[in-house]
């Protein structure tokens, strides 16, 4: 009886060893590892001049109109709006306006992000991986964090720009009909609807929202797998994609703008890093 007990004691510990070093990653500071701290003090500047680079990608970041410290649930935080313009589009014949509000990284907390989550990750801080995350960063996002607004994307026709709607940076879908773009419209939003888009409330949405989080693509199983335990319902299917994402997003974004650290990075790093290094040209 001794032995079978002290085999299901080794095997139960066995299959804790690896939650347990994950748990120690997530919860560890980069920043107190010699390692960490010589790479801050002799490439910081030249890791800073490469976010500065992810940010010129920033197309809604055109005309700035003001900064707003009162947006629902971001009270506090120097959330700016602006107007912009897309490309000629090939169906409208011409730009189409949009309007958003953005809380984006300065180029310097981008980087330490990027510090912090290759670190995690990897445990390493070679060029192959903080490119890979950065052009990562840059194609998926622009480090455009959209808090409310609407975002156009040609991603299926070339010069065709489709409007997504976003709360807390990710996509969410309006309720009423009469507030989405359609291709009647040549999915060009009106200026009402741009209007409606900056003061979204959940109760303006349907219960679902899209797959990925700004501004590196999270989803809800990364977010599980790097320990989050808030239900936020499965990416599998649309109704699976419930609202409780929402403000999982918005309390992991603001708790990242202010620290070093950002845990939706983090957590598609630790799914992707390591697989996934960047091997064409710059």
């Amino acid at each position: 009886m001794k032995h079978i007990t002290t085999a299901i004691l080794l095997a139960l510990f066995l299959a804790l060893v690896p939650q347990i070093a994950q748990c120690q990653s997530r919860c560890s500071n980069p920043f107190r590892e010699k390692a960490v701290k010589r790479y801050v003090k002799d490439s910081m500047d030249v890791l800073v001049a490469r976010c500065e680079n992810v940010l010129k990608a920033a197309y809604m970041a055109q005309e700035y109109v003001a900064t707003h410290y009162d947006v629902p649930g971001w009270e506090g935080f120097p959330v700016k709006e602006y107007t912009y313009y897309t490309g000629k589009d090939v169906k409208t014949g011409k730009p189409k306006k949009g309007r958003v509000y953005l809380l984006m990284p300065t180029a310097k907390q981008l980087a330490y992000w990027v510090i912090s989550a290759c670190w995690k990750t990897v445990h390493s801080l070679d060029y192959v991986y903080t490119n890979t995350l950065l052009r990562f960063i840059r194609w998926q996002s622009g480090a455009q964090f959209a808090v409310r607004g609407v975002v156009y994307e040609a991603m299926y026709t070339a010069g065709y720009y489709e409007p997504y709607v976003f709360k807390d940076g990710i996509t969410v879908y309006v309720a009423d009909p009469k507030m989405k773009a359609t291709d009647e419209q040549l999915a060009e939003c009106t200026e009402e609807q741009l209007e409606f888009y900056l003061h979204l409330t959940d109760d303006d949405l349907k219960p679902y929202t899209g797959r990925f989080a700004r501004i590196c693509s999270t989803t809800r199983e990364m977010y599980y797998n790097w320990g989050g335990t808030t239900a936020v319902g499965s990416s599998d299917f649309r109704e699976g994609r419930t609202l409780d994402f929402l403000p999982v997003i918005r309390e992991l974004y603001k708790k990242a703008y202010k620290s070093k650290d950002n845990e939706l990075i983090d957590a598609w790093c630790n799914e992707n890093l390591a697989d996934y290094p960047y091997k064409g040209r710059d």
